[in-house]
């Protein structure tokens, strides 16, 4: 089913936190209930959006927690991951596809699910970047983690869902302890988003 991969999330579980606007949740909510479903324990800093708003967050269940879904809910994920280092060539690739995830595609999920995970990951290949592509029956984000030259990292998330183009991300800590949200708004360009981000994410 996998060969080993890499938007997308797995650091902290948090409570389940406000949609911004309804957005993007249909591809990462996929890939956060395929986490939790496995009992995998901490379930999406990727999707949580470090606890100041945006993204939803997901709970690891309990009272107050996301309902866990059956096998017949899940619906087809496939990602592919590659890490490149400083002269763009690839030093790591990765891929996976699941409906039910097994345990083979944890690794996948971590990956895309942890900003700490994914850096550690990139790092440890000697790479100074990751690209994601990642499918399901609603839509296609591409997702791209990036150093900036502060030493912060950039996940910028581009793509369709439900015929909805999006354009968001988030500014993380080096140590990707920390992220700040930002939401382009359907823009092209989020040059202002992602200093605003920056600021904010300096100033916490």
């Amino acid at each position: 089913m996998s060969q080993l991969l890499e938007h997308f999330e797995v650091a902290t579980p948090r409570g389940v936190g406000a949609d911004v606007e309804g957005m993007r949740t249909t591809l990462l909510s996929t890939i956060a209930l395929a986490t939790l479903a496995l009992g995998a324990g901490p379930a999406a800093a990727q999707v949580s959006g470090g606890g100041d708003g945006g993204i939803p967050q997901v709970s690891g269940g309990g009272s107050g927690g996301v309902e866990l879904v059956g096998p017949e809910d899940m619906k087809p994920v496939a990602t592919e991951i590659t890490i490149s280092d400083a002269a763009n060539t690839a030093v790591k690739t990765l891929s996976c596809e699941w409906t039910e995830p097994q345990e083979d595609d944890m690794p996948c999920i971590r990956f895309q699910g942890d900003p700490q995970t994914a850096f550690a990951a990139i790092e440890e290949h000697g790479g100074v970047r990751a690209d994601q592509v990642t499918k399901t029956e609603d839509g296609e984000m591409a997702i791209a983690y990036s150093k900036r030259a502060d030493g912060t990292w950039l996940i910028r998330s581009k793509g369709t869902l439900d015929g909805k183009y999006m354009h968001f991300g988030r500014v993380c800590t080096a140590d990707g302890q920390k992220c700040q949200m930002w939401d382009a708004d359907g823009a092209k360009l989020a040059q202002k988003k992602v200093r605003a981000a920056a600021s904010k994410l300096r100033n916490r």
